[in-house]
C-alpha cells in the first residue's frame, strides 16, 4: 500500500508540476534584468514599475477589465434565470433547447467569430465596446446556464413550496431561499465567465473596434517583436488576483467569514482596481484619430508630441497579423482613421476599394521618402499607402556553430539536424524553397508551387520548430543554430550576443514594407493625412526609428540616426543586397496554392 501511495502522490506531483509549471516559469522571468527570456540574468521589479507606466498595457488591462465584469454580470444574471427555468418547466422540444444552449460552447471560436462579425456589420453595429461585450455574454452565457443546472440537480424544491406556504412571493421565495441556497454556483459561473472573458483573444479579435483593444490583444500584437517581460509582470499581477478571488469564494461556498475572506477580497479589488487610477489620462481637444497599428511601432512619445500640436487625442488598437487588419477593414464599420498593412495587403484592400486616395499636397513632407521604397508594384505612384516600416527576411545562425552562411541551402544541412527553425509562415517557408531554387517568391505556376512543398517535407525532419513570435529567443538560447526570420529582430539579439550574424542568402530573399494607410470610411481624414504627414517630418521618423529599431524609409531621418545604426547591415542592408530582395505580393488565385503546399507540409509526417 505504501509503495503504490508513493507512486501515486509521485504521478500526482508530475502532472501538477506539468500544469504549473510554465505559470512558474512566467512568474519567475516577470523578476528577470534580462528583457529576453534566453536566459536568467538578475533580479529586478523594473518591468512592473514599467508596465504601470505604459499607457497601452494599462489601457488594455482597463478595457479587459470594464469587458469582463460586465460581461460576468449580464451572462450570470441571464444564465441563472436561464436555469431556473429550465430545472422548473419543461419546454415542448426540450432536447433540441438543450441543445440550442450548449451549441455555443462546442461551436469552434473561429466560426463564432466570423459569424459575430458578419451579424454586426449587417446590423451596422460601430465595431467597439459594444460589440464586444455583446459577443462574449454571446459565448459565456451558456456556461452560466450549465454551472448553475448543475447545482440546481440537487435542489430541494419542497423548500421553496415551504416559504410559498408561508406566503412568500415566487420572487420573494427565489431571493430569500432558491438564490441563497444555489449561491455557490451562481458564484462559480461567474468566476467561469470572468475568466473566460478576460482571457479571451479569437471572438475579441474579431469584434473589436476603436479604443476596445483588450489585453490578450495587446500580448498577441506583440509577437512580431517578442513579448515584452511588462506583459509577464501583468499577467503575474492577473493572476495573483484571481487566485486571491478564487480563495475568497472558496472560503465563502464553505460558510467562512471574517478578515480571513475579506483580507484576499480587498487585495484583490485593489490589484484589479490600480489600471483604473493610473497612466496619463486624455489629450485635450474634442478631435480623435483611430489608430490601427502593430506593437511596438510607434511610441506614447512620439503620439503625445503629435496630440500636442494638433490638439487631438490618438486611440491607438492593435492587431497581431495582417489577416486580422483585413477582417476588419473588409467589415467596413470599424471607424479607423489610420492603418499600417504590410505591401500584399495594400495591393488586396485598394482592389477591393477599401483605401481612400490620398491627397499628396496634405502630406508635403512625402519626398523625405528614398525613392527606392515609392512607386513600388503593390501600390504605383503611392496612390493609397506610405512607407513606413521595412525590413527583410533572412538567416540568423551562430557563426561558431556552422561557420559562414550565405545560402537558403543552409536550412537542409542534415549537420545541422534538429538545430534550425523555420517561421512559421506559409509565404515565408516556400519563399525560402522557392528562392534557393532561383523562383519568384510570387511564383503561381503549380509546379514551382509543389516543388517548394517537396522541399519542404524533405526539411521538416531537419526543423526542430517552426515559429514567427519568438524565433530570435530561441535563436539566443541556442535551441537552433540556424533560424529564418525578420532582420529587426536580429538585429536586437546581434546587440546582446556578438557570435550572433545575419545574412540575406545570395538566391535573394523578401522584403516587406509596412505601410500608413486611409481607409475608405476614414471618420477624420484631414487628421488621417496631418498624422502621416507628422510621420515623415524627419526629426519624427528618426525618433520613430530610435525607439522602435525597425529600418526607416526616410532618408531625411538617416543623418539623425545614430552611426551604430546607420553602419548596422542588419537593419540596414547595402544596395546591392537590398536589389536581390522582392515583395509578397497578392497572388490570386494561385493563393489556394499556396495554402494548400503548406498544410501538406505542416501535416506530413
Amino acid at each position: 500500500m505504501r509503495s503504490g501511495g508513493g507512486a501515486l502522490a509521485a504521478v500526482s506531483a508530475g502532472v501538477y508540476l506539468f500544469l504549473y509549471a510554465p505559470i512558474l516559469v512566467l512568474v519567475a522571468f516577470s523578476f528577470n534584468a534580462g528583457r529576453l527570456t534566453a536566459a536568467w540574468t538578475g533580479f529586478t521589479l523594473d518591468w512592473y514599475a514599467r508596465a504601470a507606466q505604459d499607457p497601452q498595457i494599462l489601457a488594455a488591462l482597463r478595457n479587459s477589465l470594464k469587458v469582463a465584469v460586465t460581461a460576468t454580470a449580464i451572462a450570470t444574471a441571464v444564465g441563472t434565470a436561464a436555469a431556473v427555468a429550465f430545472h422548473r418547466w419543461r419546454f415542448r422540444r426540450q432536447p433540441a433547447l438543450d441543445t440550442l444552449v450548449t451549441l455555443p460552447i462546442v461551436v469552434p471560436e473561429i466560426v463564432m467569430a466570423s459569424s459575430l462579425l458578419l451579424l454586426f456589420a449587417a446590423l451596422r453595429l460601430r465595431l467597439g465596446f459594444l460589440t464586444v461585450i455583446l459577443a462574449h455574454v454571446g459565448f459565456s452565457v451558456s456556461y452560466a446556464v450549465v454551472v448553475v443546472r448543475a447545482r440546481l440537480a440537487g435542489f430541494d424544491r419542497s423548500l421553496e413550496e415551504a416559504a410559498a406556504d408561508l406566503g412568500a412571493t415566487p420572487l420573494r421565495a427565489f431571493f430569500r431561499v432558491t438564490l441563497p441556497l444555489i449561491a455557490p454556483g451562481v458564484l462559480a459561473a461567474a468566476l467561469l465567465v470572468f475568466s473566460l472573458s478576460i482571457d479571451d483573444y479569437v471572438i475579441t479579435s474579431f469584434v473589436a473596434g476603436v479604443g476596445s483593444t483588450t489585453l490578450p490583444i495587446q500580448i498577441y500584437s506583440m509577437v512580431k517583436s517578442g513579448v515584452s517581460p511588462e506583459i509577464n509582470a501583468v499577467s503575474t499581477l492577473l493572476l495573483v488576483a484571481t487566485s486571491l478571488l478564487l480563495w475568497a469564494a472558496s472560503r465563502l461556498e464553505r460558510g467562512r467569514r471574517g478578515w480571513g475572506t475579506a483580507v484576499p477580497v480587498g487585495a484583490a479589488l485593489a490589484v484589479l482596481g490600480a489600471p483604473f487610477l493610473l497612466g496619463r489620462g486624455p489629450a485635450g481637444g474634442e478631435r480623435v484619430l483611430n489608430l490601427y497599428i502593430w506593437s511596438a511601432y510607434i511610441s506614447p512619445e512620439t503620439l503625445a508630441k503629435f496630440e500636442r500640436r494638433q490638439g487631438a487625442r490618438v486611440n491607438v488598437d492593435l492587431y497581431d497579423s495582417n489577416e486580422a487588419l483585413m477582417a476588419k477593414v473588409q467589415a467596413g464599420n470599424a471607424g479607423y482613421d489610420v492603418i499600417c498593412p504590410s505591401n500584399y495587403v495594400v495591393q488586396i484592400l485598394q482592389k477591393q476599394s477599401l483605401l481612400r486616395a490620398l491627397d499628396h499636397s496634405a502630406v508635403p513632407h512625402l519626398p523625405n521618402v528614398d525613392p527606392r521604397f515609392l512607386d513600388r508594384d503593390f501600390d504605383p505612384g503611392n496612390r493609397y499607402s506610405v512607407p513606413y516600416f521595412w525590413g527583410t527576411t533572412g538567416i540568423g545562425y551562430d557563426k561558431t556553430k556552422t561557420g559562414p552562411v550565405d545560402s537558403w541551402g543552409a536550412l537542409w544541412d542534415p549537420r545541422f539536424r534538429g538545430r534550425i527553425l523555420m517561421l512559421d509562415d506559409g509565404r515565408e517557408a516556400l519563399g525560402a524553397a522557392l528562392k534557393w531554387k532561383g523562383f519568384s517568391l510570387n511564383a503561381t505556376d503549380p509546379a514551382s508551387v509543389r516543388a517548394a512543398e517537396q522541399l519542404l517535407i524533405v526539411q521538416k525532419p531537419l526543423v526542430r520548430t517552426y515559429n514567427s513570435s519568438s524565433f530570435e529567443d530561441i535563436l539566443l538560447s541556442r535551441d537552433v543554430w540556424l533560424a529564418q526570420g525578420w532582420n529587426g529582430q536580429f538585429a536586437k539579439i546581434m546587440g546582446i550576443d556578438p557570435r550572433l550574424d545575419y545574412v540575406v542568402p545570395r538566391e535573394g530573399s523578401g522584403l516587406f514594407i509596412d505601410s500608413l494607410a486611409i481607409p475608405a470610411g476614414a471618420p477624420h481624414p484631414e487628421l488621417a493625412h496631418a498624422f502621416i504627414d507628422f510621420t515623415l517630418e524627419a526629426d519624427i521618423a528618426a525618433e520613430i526609428c530610435r525607439t522602435m529599431g525597425y529600418s526607416t524609409p526616410n532618408r531625411a531621418a538617416m543623418p539623425l540616426l545614430p552611426e551604430s545604426m546607420r553602419r548596422n547591415p542588419a537593419i540596414f542592408p547595402p544596395g546591392d543586397v537590398l536589389a536581390r530582395t522582392e515583395t509578397i505580393q497578392d497572388v490570386g488565385e494561385a493563393t489556394l496554392l499556396y495554402d494548400r503546399a503548406w498544410t501538406e507540409v505542416k501535416t506530413s509526417r
